[in-house]
Order: C-alpha cells, then structure tokens, then sequence
C-alpha cells in the first residue's frame, strides 16, 4: 500500500456518506473513519457517543477517558500552555481534556464522565489508538 493510495481512499471516504472503511492488501491493513459526517448523523450529543478501551464495571470507583481518535494525544492546547488537565482535577461530562493530532487536524477529545483525575495514562506526543485510556478518574 503506497501513501498515494491512502491519500485517496481517505479523499473519497471524506467525500462520501461512509462511517469507516477498512481496506487490506497483502498482510497490511488500514482503517478510514469518516469523524466529519459523523458529527452530524450518528447522534446530537457527542458525548453519548464515545466510548472507553475498558467497559466500565457496575459499582467500580475507577472510570476512564479514553481516545476518541486515532493519532498523536496533545495534553496542552500548544507546547506554552499548561495541560489542560492533571492529577488532581475535577473534570465535568462534555469537558474539553485535551486533543488528538488526526491527520493533521487538531480534534478535541471531550470526557464523557465526570470525576476526579487520579492518573495521566498517556505523554503528550504518544501516538493512541481509538478507544485507548488517556485519563483514569475515581468518581466524586
């Protein structure tokens, strides 16, 4: 797979009314998901919408935040300010707690629980994949 054709598959995937499309050559694999057309059909609140890398288990006081999006996490909205979040924090539901370089496109990863940050998961420039723990919370 050569990154011209990855180009254009992500072009028409853009382009189209597609969520995702998974495409394999030779042992390799890459996922296209289409977050822009998204946004405006799956559900009027995006905070319903995401998920955590780990069902969350009934009376656990441990929660976590995970990726929303596939790229390299941002913990600060640029390398002069502090993170947005830290040990320590109280985060809301709908809370911006940082963002996920995803082809070039700053996208902000918004909690969808609320609680008191206990633990960091991630460095800020580490590649995450969808689904992946950022933050770990004990509920408040």
């Amino acid at each position: 797979m050569d990154i011209e054709q990855i180009a254009r598959v992500v072009k028409l995937v853009e382009s189209s009314q597609l969520h995702e499309v998974t495409i394999a050559d030779n042992g390799q694999s890459i996922k296209v998901v289409n977050s822009l057309g998204v946004q405006s059909n799956v559900s009027a609140n995006p905070i319903d919408a995401m998920t955590t890398h780990k069902p969350e288990q009934q009376g656990s006081d441990v929660l976590q935040v995970g990726a929303t999006y596939v790229g390299q996490v941002y913990l600060s909205e640029d390398d002069a300010t502090d993170n947005l979040v830290k040990e320590g924090d109280h985060i809301q539901k709908g809370q911006t707690v940082c963002f996920i370089d995803e082809l070039t496109r700053l996208q902000p990863v918004i909690s969808n629980k609320e609680g008191i940050v206990t633990a960091v998961l991630v460095e800020s420039g580490q590649n995450v994949e969808y689904g992946q723990p950022i933050f770990e919370l004990a509920r408040s």
